[in-house]
């Protein structure tokens, strides 16, 4: 018995020792040709979006409730931890493959053999009862088929939880841009009304003008339909507002509630006005798409291991050791230990066609996923690249806008006083009241795609991870 085990002992140590050996080829990293740095990145030093959580970035406490709100009940942020969580279950199971699969059993019979069968002329009842361990088709992982296939499902797991982590990124900065274009909505309809109050004040003075005789019915005319232009004006901020409102729903797949926090302004939706971009090397590493297209490629490298493997012959191992006997009180006696040993090879000998092409296959495949990184590296380029030459223009853009709407308004506030006094005309005076309005317009709009910047750069530079990255190391521990 103690030989037995002794050969047991030191099969599984063989086999252990003999599976470290892999076909795996060895994993280089593609090089993609792309600038060190970022031409436009001009914020200087400061804290990195990697390392800035949402809630440091975003000041809003009402944005702030309804990106919480998304990430516990987005059906796409959802449906991506579920796919990640299966694949570490998969790889789970390919794993265990590595280890023999041991398992308990026993039986018990008891039957009556009849007279004319028993070979003595006298019927007789018969016993048996066996109690053991088993070990089934255990592969000998010699040149690392299994082990291929572990790394390979690992490197799937690792896959899903970075486009898991993706997926959590685009849906914080989805929110904040649908919740921007409501808040800028609402602003519109704001200045709409203000503006309709302004010109409604102007025409009750232009009638008494008309009256007497100052002013023509032109005039009056051109007022009424800058009137109802604000009147029309404020509808369509308020079709914004609801469309914006209705893709939040989406968004945090429920009706917003009715007990949010008072939003703030569009100028103070920001706590880090300036993010820098910094390498272009660690924007890559900060980018969960990136990191998804590097753990495929790692995937489709493990994959050609197992179809290299497949060339070999396999040899599995089945085994049991345990008690039997005819008489249940004598089963676990010493006499009636029982062990089977039934070792198999399997060599391929007429499917190297198939065999090869499967090779040829997972080759190929290794192949576009070098293709799917390179493209990933150079979109994430792309995306930082044009939010930070957007940032630098959209900066400059609404500086300038602001002024011009600071002017306008003051042309304004005098044109109206001389007109007040008959100095101007009502021409002059709607020239000036369209002129305000329309830069007025242009601010608020620029004002939006600047905050729309903002948060398109967080996400092209991996930002608002922070604390799902600590959350999320949490599952690779358990699987190894």
């Amino acid at each position: 018995m103690k030989h037995v085990n002794f050969k047991s002992a030191a099969g599984i140590l063989a086999a252990a020792v003999l599976s470290a050996c892999t076909l795996m080829p060895k994993y280089e990293q593609p090089k993609v040709a792309v600038a060190d740095t970022f031409k436009y990145d001009t914020a200087g030093p400061g804290i990195q979006a990697a390392s800035l959580g949402w809630q440091d970035y975003f000041a809003d406490p009402r944005l702030h409730r309804l990106i919480d709100i998304a990430l516990e009940r987005n059906t796409d942020l959802r449906s991506a931890v579920l796919n990640a969580e299966i694949y570490r279950k998969q790889y789970m199971i390919e794993r265990n493959n590595l280890l023999p699969s041991v398992t308990g059993t026993g039986s018990g019979n008891r039957a009556r053999t009849a007279a004319d069968l028993s070979g003595t002329g006298n019927a007789r009842i018969g016993e048996s009862y066996s109690v053991g361990l088993g070990v089934a088709a255990y592969e000998l992982d010699l040149f690392g088929r299994v082990r291929s296939s572990s790394e390979a499902a690992l490197q799937g797991y690792f896959n899903s939880a970075a486009n898991r982590d993706a997926a959590h990124l685009t849906l914080v900065a989805s929110v904040a841009k649908a919740y921007f274009n409501e808040r800028y909505a609402e602003e519109a309809m704001a200045l709409a009304q203000r503006v309709l109050a302004t010109r409604e004040a102007t025409y009750g003075l232009s009638q008494l003008r008309h009256k007497a005789g100052v002013i023509s019915a032109v005039d009056l005319r051109q007022q009424e339909a800058l009137i109802e232009a604000a009147k029309a004006d404020y509808e369509n901020a308020v079709r914004a507002r609801e469309t914006a409102r209705n893709a939040l729903a989406v968004l945090i797949n429920q009706p917003l509630p009715e007990d949010l926090p008072q939003g703030l302004p569009l100028s103070r939706q920001f706590k880090i006005s300036r993010l820098p971009a910094g390498l272009s090397s660690e924007v890559l590493l900060n980018r969960p798409d990136v990191r998804a297209a590097e753990f495929a490629l790692k995937q489709a490298n493990a994959n050609i291991g197992a179809a290299r493997a497949a060339f070999f012959p396999s040899i599995n191992l089945i085994g049991s050791l345990g008690f039997a006997s005819a008489d249940f009180s004598n089963l676990f006696k010493g006499p009636n230990r029982v062990w089977s040993f039934g070792p198999s090879v399997s060599v391929p000998i007429f499917n190297w066609g198939t065999t090869q092409a499967n090779l040829d296959v997972a080759k190929l495949r290794q192949q576009a996923q070098i293709v799917a990184y390179e493209a990933a590296v150079q979109s994430a380029f792309q995306d930082v690249s044009n939010a930070l030459v957007a940032r630098e223009q959209l900066d400059k853009s609404y500086a300038a806008l602001s002024k011009q709407s600071r002017a306008y308004a003051d042309a304004l506030r005098l044109v109206n006083l001389r007109y007040k006094h008959g100095v101007s005309s009502a021409l002059d005076l709607l020239d000036a009241e369209r002129s305000s309005y329309a830069a007025d317009t242009q601010v608020l709009a620029t004002q939006l795609t600047r905050l729309e910047n903002m948060a398109d750069l967080y996400k092209a530079l991996g930002g608002g991870m922070k604390r799902l990255s600590s959350d999320a190391a949490e599952p690779v521990a358990s699987a190894r």
